[in-house]
Formats: C-alpha cells, structure tokens, sequence
C-alpha cells in the first residue's frame, strides 16, 4: 500500500471462529442483526425472512472457503448485497461474533502475507490485528 495514502476508509469486521478477522467495505453491508439460528427442522442454517426476501443462510467461514461453523456457534447475521438486479440481489452470512465499523487511514493498513487456506484476495496488518479480505467481487457476484 502506499504509505501517503490519506483515503479514509469506512470498514465492517466480522469475526471467524478462530480469532481471525475480515474486513470488508462498510457498503457491502446492507444490514447485521442477531441470528436467531433458524427454525427447527430446517436443514443447514436456515432462512432468513429479510425485506420480502428469502436468503439462505450460511456461515461466514463457508463463504470465505472455511470450514463452516455450526449453528450454535453463530449469533449474527449480515445481509451482503449483491448484484442489483442479479439471482441473489443479497446474501445473509452468520458469523460467531459482533459485527464492528471502523473507519481507518489507509496508510495504516500493512500488508501482510495472505494465508492459502480459504477465498482470500489480501491480509492486512491494522494495530496488532491482522484483517483478512475476502474476494467479494468472486464470492458475491459470480
């Protein structure tokens, strides 16, 4: 990144199961609620009922190429959106924590290596963080 970068970014942090986090732009979130854990008898983890649409659920870990988290695990949910207009306009990923915003200078996030499990396009240092980003774009929209 280049360190006389100013862009202040807005982000959200989600958290995986394993204390890793992910960041992605705030504006990929179109909404984060509890996850109630769907109905019983549903089959994986459930379906959300959110604004006249039906999303299935999955875990955040699954989407980014994880292993996926039980239910009993998951206590949020946020609702990504997708291609306006596509099959999936939005997407409902559960994960086991609280969402955060952050709103950071650019600068401030270091490169680090990107791990070769999962669906990751880069890692960033923050602090004594480090943030993984996700391939939003190849995820939400392919």
């Amino acid at each position: 990144m280049n360190t006389d970068d100013n862009t202040i970014l807005d982000i959200a942090t989600l958290p995986l199961a394993d204390g890793r986090q992910v960041a992605v732009p705030l504006l990929a979130l179109a909404e984060v609620q509890q996850y109630s854990g769907g109905s019983a008898g549903e089959e994986g983890l459930g379906c959300l009922q959110w604004r006249g649409h039906e999303l299935p659920v999955q875990s955040l870990e699954e989407f980014c190429g994880l292993a996926p988290q039980p239910r009993e695990n998951l206590v949020t949910v946020g609702i990504f959106r997708g291609r306006e207009g596509g099959p999936e306009q939005f997407r409902a990923l559960a994960f086991c924590g609280l969402a955060a915003h952050r709103q950071l200078n650019a600068a401030d996030m270091q490169p680090v290596e990107t791990p070769e499990e999962g669906n990751f396009t880069a890692a960033a240092m923050i602090g004594e963080q480090t943030y993984l980003i996700p391939d939003l774009p190849e995820l939400l929209f392919a």
